[in-house]
């Protein structure tokens, strides 16, 4: 990761917001990093108080076992994209295409009944505290990778591309927590080339791959934060700022070990 570059108060506006975003990134980055020291003790990360979430979720649970009154609206996963084909049940995970692991991916939501109450009594700490779809502030789609069985042998939890620009410019950060959640130590990491045309953003270029094996579970952690191919702050055939066109992202997945060995 490098970091570089400052935008003085002569720079066009959207120029100044771009910079005044990545900046902010780099400000979660810390703080993200700080709280996961917190993390790695506690074992946990984050979320809505006493109500189930997709970590609690153990290897080997049966789909008809899931909390279906927390885990709500199932859907065929896309791996990050949206929901796909919906199933009405966990049960009816079947009808989803199977991935060359021979798992298939389920979407879902969190209930967010207790969140809508918050907001129409405009109680701000309730709201943060049940807050569903959401890690450390970052909108997150979640899905329960299954086997053949009918049997949860993972998950995945990936940032919302759709999020705000603002808050989506510092994505990548919460791949601090993924780690901290298995512990911070004992992870393989790698920074992966940059494919062409990838570039970084205000001197910063984020592409990394993390692995490591615990709790019986085979664990991938990535961060990526970078211009993709034509993207860029100022649009070169207009000369105008460009909005949301920047890759900054994490993802986590899970997978039994005896099953991601097979």
């Amino acid at each position: 990761m490098r970091d570089g570059g400052r935008v003085g108060k002569g720079a066009p506006r959207g120029q100044q917001a771009h910079h005044m975003a990545a900046a902010v990134a780099l400000t979660a980055l810390a703080l993200v990093a700080a709280a996961a020291g917190t993390l790695a003790g506690a074992g946990t990360l984050p979320g809505r108080s006493g109500a189930p979430q997709i970590w609690d979720v153990m290897p080997g649970t049966a789909v008809g076992d899931l909390p279906e009154e927390a885990f709500v609206d199932p859907a065929c996963g896309t791996n990050g994209g949206p929901p796909g084909v919906p199933l009405g049940s966990f049960e009816s995970f079947a009808k989803c295409r199977a991935e060359p692991s021979g798992l298939r991916e389920v979407w879902f939501r969190y209930d967010d009944e207790l969140e809508y109450i918050a907001r129409a009594a405009r109680d701000p700490d309730a709201i943060a505290r049940s807050n569903a779809m959401v890690v450390l502030g970052q909108p997150v789609i979640l899905s329960l990778l299954i086997d053949p069985a009918g049997r949860v042998q993972g998950y995945r939890i990936i940032t919302d591309p759709h999020a705000e620009e603002e808050l989506r410019m510092s994505a990548y950060t919460v791949a601090v927590a993924f780690k901290a959640r298995f512990g911070a130590d004992g992870w393989a990491c790698e920074n992966l080339t940059p494919a062409a045309g990838e570039t970084p953003i205000d001197g910063t270029f984020v592409k990394e791959r993390c692995r490591k094996t615990a709790d019986g579970q085979d664990v991938v952690v990535e961060s990526r934060y970078y211009y993709k191919p034509g993207q860029a702050l100022i649009d070169p055939n207009t000369g105008l700022p460009t909005t949301n066109q920047f890759e900054s992202s994490a993802r986590m997945q899970t997978v039994a070990s005896d099953v991601a060995r097979k």
